[in-house]
């Protein structure tokens, strides 16, 4: 069962970037979205005890997020960047179990930190009545990224999904405010896709606490 949603997950992620440039077209919301919802079964099935459950939901909450921006990017883009902001909380509260600092993560921290001012000095001057969703919606994100380091059983997949989690949303905030990305959605969808797989399947490898 784990190989054939992984399956599908990919088969229909490819699909969905292959089709990418006809859309909208009838039910693409669908094609987008099977592979975040199969990407939850797996983490109800694989991902032991509240873990699971927490990114599961977080994968469910990301489903909801990609039907809505895909029905409609534009009327429903606040209330789909609400459902992702949920997801990540429910990401974080899963990362930032039994959390241990080392310095060896500062540098990372550090980098996370200066990443966040960096994007709100781009941003904020440009975002008018969306100023404060976007700017949670930052610090939310930003805040998953630093839980995938301290969290002290994450496997170095989940931060490398946390990582391109934030690279997509980034993606996302540039093309949309500031200037058209070339193949925007093409980068926007690749990274979003391999950010949910890596998650889920290193959240499968959760680390002895140390």
């Amino acid at each position: 069962m784990t190989k054939r949603l992984y399956s599908i997950s990919l088969v229909f992620a490819l699909l969905f970037l292959a089709t990418l440039h006809l859309t909208p077209y009838p039910f693409a919301y669908l094609v987008k979205t099977v592979p975040i919802l199969s990407l939850a079964v797996l983490a109800f099935r694989n991902i032991a005890a509240t873990k699971g459950v927490l990114i599961g939901i977080g994968l469910l909450f990301s489903g909801c997020g990609d039907i809505l921006l895909e029905i409609d990017g534009t009327g429903l883009f606040v209330y789909g960047l609400g459902s992702f902001l949920v997801a990540h909380l429910f990401y974080i509260a899963a990362f930032i179990r039994q959390p241990a600092f080392k310095r060896s993560q500062l540098p990372i921290l550090i980098g996370i930190g200066v990443y966040g001012i960096a994007m709100g000095g781009l941003l904020f001057p440009r975002l008018g009545d969306m100023l404060i969703p976007v700017a949670a919606y930052l610090c939310i994100i930003l805040a998953m990224g630093i839980a995938a380091t301290v969290g002290s059983t994450n496997h170095k997949l989940v931060f490398t999904g946390a990582v391109l989690f934030i690279l997509s949303d980034s993606l996302i905030a540039v093309n949309r405010f500031l200037a058209p990305v070339p193949l925007s959605g093409y980068l926007i969808m690749t990274t979003y896709y391999l950010a949910q797989v890596f998650i889920t399947w290193g959240a499968t490898k959760e680390l002895p606490a140390t």
